[in-house]
């Protein structure tokens, strides 16, 4: 019996927000949307934009209860690519460079069209070595892909665990 009252307690107590892995999404927050990856001033590949939007569209929608809604969302995402270059890192004297970096930086504004109050803007930057003997083409993809992947994490804490 208390077994049962003390769960009825703790099921009223969470009525009024989602919270599951840290996160805490209140209930009348159903939808989201992205709007489409900005890239102003052509830094990164043409796929990049649409790939980085689908990473964070697939996290968000994997480890939430929202619903993609472009249409009536309660939270809409806006990105826009400030950075994306590839450069020397650990240079050695009188050889070329032993690694490479790409990096990858990223300005996401979070609004909130139920609270105003919870509308952030927030830039993230990540990156990814490699060797620098390896062409960046031939590992770009697997690189790309886990950069986007690190970001989406980043963007998703920010929106949702209130870091």
């Amino acid at each position: 019996m208390n077994y049962s009252l003390a769960l009825v307690a703790l099921s009223m107590q969470f009525a009024a927000c989602y919270s599951f892995k840290g996160i805490s999404i209140p209930q009348e927050i159903r939808s989201f949307a992205i709007d489409p990856v900005e890239d102003p001033y052509y830094k990164a590949p043409a796929t990049y934009p649409v790939d980085l939007s689908e990473t964070l569209l697939n996290k968000i929608r994997r480890d939430t209860r929202l619903v993609l809604n472009s249409g009536q969302p309660d939270l809409v995402f806006r990105c826009r690519i400030t950075q994306f270059e590839v450069s020397s890192q650990a240079p050695q004297p009188g050889i070329v460079s032993a690694i490479n970096r790409c990096t990858v930086g990223v300005e996401v504004e979070m609004v909130n069209l139920r609270d105003e109050k919870q509308n952030w803007k927030a830039n993230f930057t990540r990156y990814q070595d490699f060797d620098a003997a390896t062409n960046f083409s031939d590992v770009e993809q697997q690189l790309t892909a886990e950069i986007n992947r690190l970001i989406a994490e980043d963007i998703y804490n920010r929106a949702f665990t209130n870091w």
